[in-house]
């Protein structure tokens, strides 16, 4: 998280894991493979001789391994700019990026709650039940310190849900 004049909240999702990038490259990778083949398919065969069904299966192979590719590969930046009240989405792939700006919904709180025995995670909540995923954590501090410093830069409350059971609420005043 960074803190920049025209934007009071930065959320980035940071680098891809390492697996992530392999798996989005052998999509892309058997990709590229599929259309090699459908290019040397045009070029030795006479086009009377080819059939539609195998040249379509061609097509739809590489268009899956194209979106499995950007389904791995994507990653996503959300800034919050409480003054002009919009929500700005950043989805990059490599260096192309599409920006999506919205109205930014009314803000309820905070929330950091253990997944598991090693991951904690932080989300902001807006409209009910709907929220973002803000940023996992391994330790708690941590995550309970990024809670603190966005519930204090977006003005609402936090919820420490971090022990089962045991939800406690940290008012905005109190931080």
């Amino acid at each position: 998280m960074e803190n920049d004049n025209e934007y009071e909240l930065i959320v980035s999702q940071g680098k891809l894991p390492l697996w992530r990038v392999i798996v989005a490259s052998l999509f892309f990778s058997f990709m590229i493979y599929m259309l090699y083949l459908l290019c040397l398919l045009f070029s030795k065969v006479e086009l009377d001789n080819v059939k539609p069904k195998g040249i379509a299966g061609i097509i739809e192979i590489a268009a899956f391994c194209f979106a499995g590719g950007v389904s791995f590969s994507i990653t996503k930046n959300i800034l919050i700019d409480l003054d002009k009240e919009k929500l700005v989405s950043i989805y990059m792939v490599g260096p192309f990026s599409r920006k999506v700006i919205k109205a930014l919904p009314e803000l309820e709180y905070i929330s950091v709650f253990k997944i598991d025995e090693y991951k904690y995670e932080v989300n902001l909540w807006y409209l009910g039940n709907k929220h973002y995923k803000m940023y996992t954590f391994n330790e708690k501090e941590p995550a309970i310190q990024f809670g603190i410093l966005a519930a204090i830069k977006l003005n609402i409350n936090l919820l420490d849900a971090t022990e089962k059971g045991n939800y406690k609420w940290i008012e905005k005043e109190t931080i």
